[in-house]
């Protein structure tokens, strides 16, 4: 019945009958589960909130009102809606439809960011600036956030603005969601009875009826609800209303859209809905997902010989709890880091703190205070939400907290705001701190059995690429040193991770006369092979998959010039203020200079 793809504006819903409405909404919900099949992207997310997102539109005029979507997993109908239908089959494709809000894309995406929990303080911010209205879409495991619950705080109290807040409840961050705060929601949520008299009375009961009980429940609140955080807040609690039925959610935006004080609208939404493999899922695994097959749910392309190093790194870690007593930490990556095995298995030693970085290095500091082994697993674009914390509280203080950097480096189609390149010169400004990245899977074993031996904070990095599967000896230990993996006699290449071994394939490939050396530690660095690397007197040509400022390179440099060696020392890597876009890792190597091509010509141009 609707041409998706010639939907110019979100003008046309205005016209549109409730029946009308909901045959949309299948439309759309098929058309994300056919094209996401073939490009992959966010798929249960953006399933669940096909009716909010097009109720949203039917009440509120874009053009009166700034829509704020948080995160961005749930933005896939706004981009419909808002006339880019035709440009999915790019979706996450390099140079295509971007996964995420992005300004550049349209005048309709307001707010963009593709972390968790920042829609409430930059609402408040426009509101404040613009005296225009806003509405924030966020969902209940991002509101739990520090950052969302200092944006309540703030807008609860400010006087004579009327910003609405629309909590996405679906008992889902990428997994289930953690904490006290779920369970007031679910104290919010009621029963299912609750829910389903709730929605029948807004079918039926005309809207000044609704009104007036709203009222009156206001006014005897403690007697019918206990312990709302939201109105205690000082906002107006509406819900909880059913965020996959179109008419008692049109209602509920009506009856919001006329008033004037804070308001949050609790609505009730299936994570995956209209899609039996993603409605049935617990563990994550249709949050974010690669092509797949409609009929069965699988992924398309299966390499059985092939292991993620965030499988690695979990299995390191069920299987080294075996032998020794340790507390793992994660915020809200449980999937993303495979440690589903390790909470099974060791349920009182495992702890996901949700969608809150800050609190997880904080409360590894507390549990090495107490003289615990602990190991924090973060994403790299996550750990930078912890910077001050894991500075102040855990490298000033020389706490022994192991951290796995899971996705270090570019991590291809997750785009600009989930790129890996910039916790290493955030790492190498700490005091205390031991700064890592192995080359391969038994390295890492090495490097993680060799920091649960020391003392001091510990860093080990690790990317999203794949390693080729193979028995591993999990008592392996490396050390910090740098190993030198050939010999050459032109030029030195030193580089650490995966990329060491790409480069000793390219030099051995085309004969270049070349040393290359791991510099698997980048804190401390091995100053016995430096200092022989220098006194060499040969070019030396450094490839890091980061910023160039603060990283290897520049402590290289620094090296250098406090012990007046005159070697000429050279970068490749990218500069900063790059923004690395999305793609898949072959187009994005490719676009910045990060190929074997690319590698070769620059070992050319600087050594040869």
């Amino acid at each position: 019945m609707f041409d998706l793809e010639n939907i110019k504006d979100p003008s046309f819903l205005k016209a549109l009958s409730v029946k009308e409405l909901k045959i949309l909404a299948q439309e759309i919900r098929d058309f994300l589960i056919e094209n996401i099949s073939k490009t992959g992207g966010h798929l249960s997310s953006n399933l669940g909130v096909v009716e909010l997102t097009i109720a949203l539109y039917y009440v509120f005029d874009p053009k009166e009102v700034d829509i704020l979507f948080d995160v961005g997993h749930q933005c896939y109908t706004h981009k419909i809606l808002t006339g880019r239908a035709k440009e999915f089959k790019n979706l996450r494709q390099f140079g295509g439809l971007s996964g995420y809000i992005n300004r550049e894309e349209s005048e309709y995406d307001i707010w963009e960011s593709g972390h968790s929990s920042t829609s409430i303080s930059a609402m408040s911010g426009i509101m404040l600036a613009s005296d225009k209205r806003c509405v924030s879409v966020i969902g209940d495991s991002s509101i739990m956030n520090g950052v969302a619950m200092e944006g309540l705080n703030f807008l609860g109290q400010i006087k004579g603005k009327n910003p609405v807040i629309i909590l996405n409840d679906n008992k889902m961050g990428i997994t289930k969601s953690v904490g006290a705060l779920t369970r007031a929601l679910t104290r919010l949520r009621g029963s299912k009875i609750h829910v389903g008299l709730k929605r029948v009375s807004t079918k039926i009961f005309p809207n000044w009826l609704h009104v007036f009980c709203h009222k009156i429940k206001r006014s005897i609140k403690a007697f019918i609800q206990k312990d709302n955080i939201f109105e205690d807040l000082g906002f107006d609690y509406y819900g909880p209303y059913d965020g996959n039925d179109l008419v008692p959610l049109i209602k509920a935006l009506k009856r919001i859209k006329i008033r004037k004080e804070p308001i949050l609208l609790h609505v009730l939404t299936k994570k995956g809905k209209g899609y039996s493999p993603s409605e049935a899922d617990t563990t994550g695994n249709f949050h974010g997902v690669e092509p797949f097959d409609i009929k069965t749910g699988e992924p398309i392309f299966i390499d059985d010989t092939q292991i993620s190093y965030s499988k690695i790194v979990a299995d390191y870690l069920v299987e080294k709890r075996k032998i020794k007593e340790f507390k793992v930490i994660t915020p809200a990556t449980k999937a993303g880091a495979k440690l589903e095995l390790f909470q099974k298995n060791y349920p009182n030693d495992f702890y996901d703190v949700g969608i809150a970085e800050e609190h997880a290095a904080v409360m590894g500091a507390g549990m090495a205070i107490a003289n615990k082994d602990v190991v924090v697993l973060m994403y790299s674009t996550f750990a930078q939400r912890a910077y001050d914390e894991i500075l102040n509280d855990i490298a000033r203080q020389d706490l022994k907290v192991i951290f796995g950097i899971d996705r270090a480096g570019i991590v291809g189609e997750d785009g600009i705001t989930h790129q890996g390149i910039y916790d290493v010169s955030m790492f190498l400004a700490m005091p205390n701190i031991i700064v890592t990245m192995p080359m391969d899977d038994m390295e890492a074993i090495g490097l993680f059995n060799y920091a649960f031996n020391q003392k001091h904070p510990f860093v080990i990095r690790y990317p999203r690429c794949k390693e080729l599967k193979r028995d591993l000896n999990y008592t392996y230990l490396c050390d910090l040193s740098w190993p030198t993996l050939r010999v050459g006699r032109k030029g030195i290449i030193i580089s650490y991770g995966p990329d060491v071994l790409r480069l000793k394939r390219i030099v051995d490939e085309n004969n270049f006369d070349l040393t290359v050396i791991n510099a698997r530690s980048l804190k401390p660095m091995d100053i016995d092979a430096l200092e022989d690397a220098l006194a060499s007197n040969l070019p030396i040509l450094v490839f890091e998959q980061n910023i160039s400022s603060g990283t290897l390179y520049s402590k290289i440099l620094e090296y250098k010039e406090e012990h007046g060696y005159t070697n000429h020392v050279f970068f490749h890597g990218f500069k900063p203020g790059v923004e690395i876009t999305f793609g898949s890792l072959d187009e994005v190597y490719k676009n910045y200079r990060w190929d074997d091509k690319s590698f070769i010509d620059v070992i050319k141009e600087k050594l040869l």
